[in-house]
């Protein structure tokens, strides 16, 4: 009879020590709203499609950050400091350089015929100014 007790209550001992929530998973652990986080997760791992960002972060600012990185790499997508660019930027750039060889300090001094070479000239303000 001790015997059976005692294999009770070993088994007992046993089973709690197993099933204790102290156990301390080694998940990886990140802020599911840190847009950084998701861009630099999406760079380390060389992520090329937004699939891959959903399933790791599902939705959210990490998730937009892991996405920008597929839009800016694997998608044809290009922008200029912050501006989308068509087919490719040359318009921007030439705002930009404009802008720069002609000391252009105001947004409002920034003109011209298309919208991408306006958008140039504002980057290049909103850099400097």
């Amino acid at each position: 009879m001790r015997n059976i007790i005692f294999l009770i209550l070993f088994s007992l001992l046993f089973i709690t020590g197993c099933t204790s929530s102290n156990y301390n998973y080694d998940y990886p652990s990140y802020d599911e709203d840190d847009y950084d986080v998701g861009y630099e997760w999406a760079e380390d791992n060389d992520i090329d499609n937004f699939a891959d960002c959903q399933d790791q972060f599902g939705t959210g600012d990490a998730e937009d950050g892991c996405n920008d990185y597929v839009k800016e790499n694997y998608s044809g997508y290009q922008s200029f400091m912050g501006y989308e660019c068509t087919e490719d930027c040359s318009g921007h750039e030439a705002g930009y350089e404009w802008a720069e060889d002609n000391d252009i300090s105001d947004i409002y001094d920034c003109g011209g015929n298309s919208d991408s070479f306006i958008e140039g000239c504002q980057a290049y303000v909103e850099d400097y100014y």
